[in-house]
């Protein structure tokens, strides 16, 4: 699969993406729609791109004016991808890349984040990751936090996040919270 950059200062730059059936890109019509709606929060933000694949969402950030993405993957062909397009990209001093799975790489972050994506794989519970997110104080004030996951579901509720909106873009949802802490 083909995947390029949707705008900013990579615009139209490929990125490889692992060849493996585990991972499952953001379609381009859920990333532009994720970064119409942070376009003013995104310039000079801390990005944290869970279950990153092949990394596009961050990489999309840092083309929009992100000042650093930390990219959380395990899977092997994913972080292959992400290293690859971390170099042909030169963003290694802006970027972070965690190759473990999300409960160990919990141990090891040390900052908050101003925008937040999470994507697992579609059969995961989304809401006990939110809680660990939640209890390592990871969210800057006003963060965003975007949920990728597969229609049809219902959005879980938080109770230092505020849901602003859920969108559908074919079979997927996307959830839109901000950190009220």
């Amino acid at each position: 699969m083909t995947l390029r950059i949707i705008s900013g200062r990579f615009k139209g730059r490929l990125l490889k993406t692992p060849k493996s059936a585990k991972t499952r890109p953001t379609a381009a019509i859920t990333r532009a729609a994720v970064f119409n709606i942070c376009q003013n929060q995104i310039e000079g933000a801390s990005f944290l791109d869970l279950f990153a694949g092949s990394g596009a969402m961050g990489f999309e950030a840092l083309s929009r004016g992100a000042s650093h993405v930390t990219f959380v993957e395990k899977n092997p062909q994913a972080l292959r991808a992400i290293r690859e397009n971390i170099a042909t990209l030169k963003v290694e001093s802006e970027t972070t890349l965690i190759p473990f799975d999300l409960k160990l790489a919990l141990s090891k972050f040390s900052k908050t984040y101003d925008l937040i994506y999470l994507d697992p794989p579609y059969d995961t519970p989304t809401a006990p990751i939110v809680e660990a997110l939640l209890s390592k104080s990871l969210f800057a004030p006003n963060a965003l936090l975007f949920i990728e996951e597969e229609a049809p579901g219902t959005p879980s509720q938080f109770l230092s996040l505020s849901l602003l909106s859920t969108r559908q873009f074919g079979s997927t949802l996307l959830h839109q919270y901000q950190w009220i802490g």
